[in-house]
């Protein structure tokens, strides 16, 4: 664990925050050379995806808020601190995708047509910020005998989940016991899942695809690798099996874009593979 990479004077670089930039970065130039190759102008996905993530921070940060808010009653000011981790991907999405709707609508360009364009390159700073969770200690795995389980030091998360939470280690102890990656998990799928969408998006058949195909993807995707966490409490039981809120959100996800898809597929059908206009660039 690595939290903080390096400083210079009185600047701290923060890995996680290092990291959550360079998806940023990375992903919205992958998105722009997309967009070239199609026939849209980079500066277009620039400004949306600058608009997305601005809207994408507050709502990560919003739900990371609610959902652990006992963790800032002492320092209000540590809302803002988003540098040092705190950020839930649902909660980023919903302010992603509105804030991007409105303004590819502004802008008069296709909203879904727009989207499928980008979200291989979602999947793309996903799975970088992931990394950055792995050196920040944050998103942590339950115990593990596998033999790439990994150790944190004191003061990480699942040190001290195991020692004040659990009671699995004793005061003194030099490391956690090792858990699941589960952070390196997701990340490797995230970059399965932008190599999987960016190819299959000059296969489309019609416009919002990609898009909500990368929901029903990584709905299941994020749910197995939940089942390998310990840092979210369990929100409903069943049948002796604990889910916690992120599964039920897959879950949701999962369900609500496979109903778009099958509905859009159907009102596709017979137009072709090129229906709703969509048309490769060279």
């Amino acid at each position: 664990m690595h939290q903080i990479l390096f400083s210079l004077g009185p600047v701290t670089i923060y890995s996680y925050g290092l990291c959550v930039a360079l998806g940023f970065l990375l992903g919205m130039m992958n998105a722009a050379r997309r967009a070239r190759r199609y026939g849209w102008s980079a500066e277009t996905i620039y400004d949306t995806c600058l608009c997305a993530i601005i809207a994408a921070i507050v709502g990560a940060r919003i739900l990371y808020i609610l959902d652990n808010p006992g963790e800032f009653a002492g320092s209000p000011l540590d809302y803002f601190m988003v540098w040092k981790g705190g950020l839930v991907y649902y909660g980023g999405v919903i302010g992603a995708v509105i804030a991007g709707a409105l303004y590819l609508k502004l802008k008069g360009r296709g909203v879904l047509e727009g989207f499928d364009i980008i979200i291989p390159s979602v999947a793309l700073g996903h799975a970088i910020g992931r990394v950055g969770c792995f050196l920040n200690g944050c998103c942590f795995g339950r115990i593990s005998s596998l033999p790439w389980a990994v150790r944190f030091p004191p003061e990480s998360p699942a040190y001290l989940y195991q020692l004040c939470e659990t009671g699995q280690i004793q005061p003194g102890s030099a490391w956690s016991l090792p858990v699941h990656p589960t952070q390196l998990y997701e990340a490797l799928l995230e970059f399965m899942i932008c190599g999987f969408l960016a190819s299959l998006f000059w296969r489309k058949r019609f416009h919002g695809q990609i898009f909500f195909l990368y929901f029903v993807i990584y709905g299941t995707c994020r749910f197995a690798v939940e089942t390998m966490r310990a840092d979210y409490p369990v929100l409903i039981g069943v049948c002796g099996f604990g889910i916690n809120l992120p599964q039920v959100m897959s879950v949701l996800m999962m369900i609500a874009a496979s109903v778009v898809l099958l509905w859009m597929r159907r009102r596709a059908g017979g137009r072709g593979r090129d229906a709703g206009g969509f048309n490769r660039a060279a």
